[in-house]
């Protein structure tokens, strides 16, 4: 870092609000009673962004936080309601990890601080130009980025989760972007929209921001009904007529899973799957499923797939079983930090197994792959598995988790392209479809049996390095936007004297 800008980053803590080196700051007239009411409303609306979301919400926090960090002279202060809110995000995930999610989300706020740290500097060196209202929708994706990366939570707690489930239209954008898209343009309409509130006067970047919000909802709705916007008056059923639909059965720890899985072969059902770590060791890797298929095929004529998962020298294991024996096994590669620490990682990740018949011999093959639980909340993960058309987990929840953890999988069946049918215990068991919408949503207990229908959704056309390459754009934007954070010179030379 330069003389000059370690004078400004370091003169940003003098009470006046002036910068060393630098022209003078203006701060922002708003009263401490102003601040007070952004500040619990910062805190209030992040308590509702993540168990109990409430669309927008993580949006209007953001922009609180943004408010904050444009307005407040002391950075000592800034830091302080930071933590706060960091504590309101541990409360909102408090059914996942309880009084660890504090600790977690509290420190999650360091490196946040960052997109905030570098949003006051640029929009207060440069006011006029909308251009610097980018620079915290992009260093705040690339750090949700880097999060679902190399922190073991994954994406979880990303601002893309706020709508998961509950505004199906705008997250439509995720099938061309990935989450992170979203993550960005709700940054971007955070960080603009407070630029405006703090100054009247600069508004073109909010406009920009809501121009862009406005497009994404209108290709999003062309995206979701297009395939019935020209149907007429003739009712042409999604994935096919119901007698071709995949009849699924999720088992939940009931005292015999063995016998329990036969009796729902014979009740019709093509697809079986057990909860996760639900299945005896012993049967799981005996053949006996195997043989159970294989003498169900012989009877009936037609295919099943049954998902096994068990505990296996300290890993949790998937097993996907055929009438020829098991086509896919992997054990769980990222275990739920704390609560699941006696557990192994596995060392591979899941595979997709090509066409697969699964229900009568006249059904079209298909491809099949599956994840365990918390996998599926790693982008790194589930965009690999982006060639099956139907997705299998297993899983288990607890407390107030299970519908959240259901909704959050939406990105995975968005960015795919393709069906997620969700089997797990102590939460909500289900199937979404392509386009993300969750078409079943059933809870699910202890010991218990579920079963619903689930149509042959077509597989969507989708592009995952399309993905790869925004991550990318987004982590080049965030380190450009940093050194113009940091160097006063360069960020005069490429962005003048605030007006554009």
């Amino acid at each position: 870092m330069s003389t000059q800008a370690f004078e400004v980053a370091v003169g940003d803590l003098v009470p006046n609000g002036r910068a060393i080196g630098s022209r003078e700051i203006k701060v922002s007239p708003m009263s401490h009673v102003q601040r007070l009411f952004v500040f619990s409303l910062a805190m209030l609306t992040k308590l509702f962004t993540n168990l109990e979301a409430i669309p927008g919400m993580g949006t209007m926090s953001t922009g609180c936080c943004c408010v904050l960090a444009e307005s407040l002279e002391s950075l000592w202060l800034l830091f302080a309601a930071l933590a706060c809110v960091g504590l309101m995000l541990g409360l909102s995930t408090w059914g996942y990890l309880e009084y660890a999610a504090l600790v977690i989300c509290m420190l999650l706020q360091i490196p946040l601080s960052l997109a905030y740290l570098a949003h006051r500097w640029l929009v207060q060196r440069h006011p006029e130009n909308w251009v610097v209202t980018l620079a915290f929708p992009c260093i705040n994706t690339t750090l949700w980025i880097l999060s679902s990366l190399f922190l073991p939570i994954g994406s979880v707690g990303s601002p893309a989760y706020d709508l998961a489930g509950q505004a199906v239209i705008l997250t439509q954008c995720a099938a061309w972007f990935g989450r992170s898209g979203l993550t960005f343009v709700l940054s971007w309409l955070a960080a603009a929209g407070a630029h405006r509130f703090v100054r009247p006067t600069s508004k073109k970047g909010f406009r920009i921001a809501l121009a862009t919000l406005f497009l994404l909802c209108i290709a999003g709705g062309a995206r979701f009904y297009a395939p019935t916007a020209f149907m007429g008056r003739a009712f042409v059923p999604p994935g096919g007529q119901p007698d071709e639909y995949y009849r699924i059965s999720c088992l939940s720890n009931v005292n015999d899973m063995y016998g329990e899985t036969q009796r729902r072969l014979e009740a019709g059902d093509t697809i079986v799957m057990h909860s996760e770590l639900a299945t005896a060791t012993f049967r799981a890797t005996s053949g006996a499923y195997q043989e159970v298929l294989a003498k169900h095929y012989e009877k009936t004529q037609i295919q099943a797939l049954i998902v096994l998962c068990f505990s296996k020298e300290g890993r949790s294991w998937y097993n996907l079983v055929t009438k020829d024996g098991t086509v896919m096994s992997y054990a769980k590669n990222h275990p739920v930090p704390i609560l699941e620490s006696s557990l192994k990682p596995g060392d591979s990740p899941p595979s997709v197994v090509e066409s697969l018949k699964v229900g009568r011999a006249s059904s079209r093959n298909i491809s099949v792959t599956g994840t365990i639980c918390f996998d599926t909340d790693f982008p790194q993960v589930t965009r690999a598995l982006s060639a099956a058309d139907v997705l299998l987990e297993s899983s288990e929840t607890w407390s107030n988790i299970g519908r959240q953890h259901l909704h959050g999988h939406q990105y995975a069946a968005l960015e795919n392209g393709q069906t997620v049918i969700k089997c797990t215990r102590h939460g909500f068991s289900g199937a979404i479809n392509p386009y993300g919408s969750i078409v079943v949503q059933l809870p699910q207990t202890t010991r218990a049996v579920i079963s619903f229908m689930v149509p042959r959704f077509p597989k969507l056309t989708v592009f995952p390095a399309l993905y790869t390459a925004f991550d990318t754009v987004m982590g080049v934007s965030a380190c450009f936007w940093l050194v113009l954070a940091l160097v006063p010179r360069l960020s005069s030379r490429w962005l003048g004297d605030g007006h554009l």
